[in-house]
């Protein structure tokens, strides 16, 4: 037997991982500096400065929002209805206006009553016939197959909310490192619940539903070292999957900071050119704000269109004491 001297390789795996452990650091340090520091800066900035345009843009898209739900309603409704626009609209309007009556159902509907959108229970309110829910059906059936119904995915009823699963079949080491973990991670159990260890607690109930137990010595390892400050207990192997962690998390982290630097908020603190950047920003505040208004007028009219149409398809009130139409004319 030749023994190896594994002192050099444990230095280099040491000194990597000591280098991703502080390329995180500082990149964390970068994002909470943004997130705490610049980007509320920015903000008041902005209200202070544009307050006025930021309300109009802020009502001008609820206003789009709720109009293009209505819309989308018509369109289905006419669709799949076999409407007009105008008497689409009308129905809409009309189970809007009095949600505890529906309107009477087009030909060829079902005469002993419609099921709920996933195939079966009794019949519900106009469920059917809303395109939300429609997508949502959709989504779901896509998911988990044609014949699939939600109440075959819910738990029982009485499953403590926010306990993680124990794996079928889970390993006596599994449980053990869980165990230690909760031990030193349970929020009940923590003086100061820092950012860093409500990550771990989240990743350890994920690993633990997952059955990794790898990973869980992984971030048992991890809080062992943020407590004794020293990696001289860790073996090598467990010190580079740590380190490859780690760079994980950096990659995260840098394509993060990457996204934030195109906001105008970044580095907000240390600039000295909010004039300029006011001008910038205002004439962008003013194409967004006349194209909305645009739009939304264009939509306006459109539903404006198809009220007046519908005004058109009811039938004239009989006056009071007028005698009654005959039904046939002779």
């Amino acid at each position: 037997m030749v023994r190896v001297d594994g002192t050099g390789i444990r230095k280099k795996i040491k000194k990597d991982y000591e280098k991703a452990l502080r390329d995180l650091a500082k990149s964390r340090s970068v994002l909470d500096q943004f997130h705490q520091t610049d980007e509320p800066q920015f903000m008041r900035w902005m209200h202070s400065h544009f307050g006025a345009l930021l309300t109009e843009l802020r009502e001008l898209n609820l206003q789009m929002e709720r109009d293009s739900l209505l819309i989308e309603q018509v369109d289905y409704e006419a669709q799949f209805g076999g409407f007009s626009d105008a008497r689409a609209y009308q129905r809409v309007m009309d189970r809007r206006e009095n949600p505890g009556s529906s309107p009477p159902p087009p030909a060829g509907d079902n005469a002993e009553g419609k099921r709920d959108a996933f195939g079966s229970g009794p019949e519900s309110e106009d469920f059917d016939e809303d395109p939300l829910l429609e997508k949502i059906k959709k989504e779901f059936h896509r998911r988990f197959g044609a014949d699939a119904h939600p109440r075959d995915y819910l738990g029982p009823e009485d499953e403590p909310p926010g306990e993680p699963m124990p794996p079928p079949h889970a390993s006596k080491r599994l449980k053990e490192l869980y165990r230690k973990l909760v031990r030193q991670l349970h929020p009940d159990s923590q003086q100061e619940m820092t950012a860093q260890k409500t990550e771990w607690w989240h990743e350890a109930q994920i690993a633990y539903e997952a059955g990794d137990a790898e990973q869980l010595e992984v971030i048992l390892t991890l809080c062992e070292i943020g407590e004794s400050g020293t990696t001289a207990n860790t073996s090598a192997s467990l010190l580079q999957r740590i380190t490859a962690q780690l760079k994980t998390s950096l990659r995260e982290i840098k394509r993060q900071i990457t996204q934030q630097r195109r906001k105008p908020a970044w580095d907000f603190s240390r600039r000295s050119d909010h004039e300029t950047l006011a001008g910038q920003i205002r004439r962008e505040l003013m194409d967004d704000l006349l194209r909305m208004r645009y739009q939304c007028g264009q939509i306006q009219k459109m539903i404006a269109r198809w009220k007046a149409e519908a005004e058109k398809l009811k039938v004239p009130k009989r006056r009071k004491g007028s005698p009654p139409e005959p039904e046939f004319h002779f």
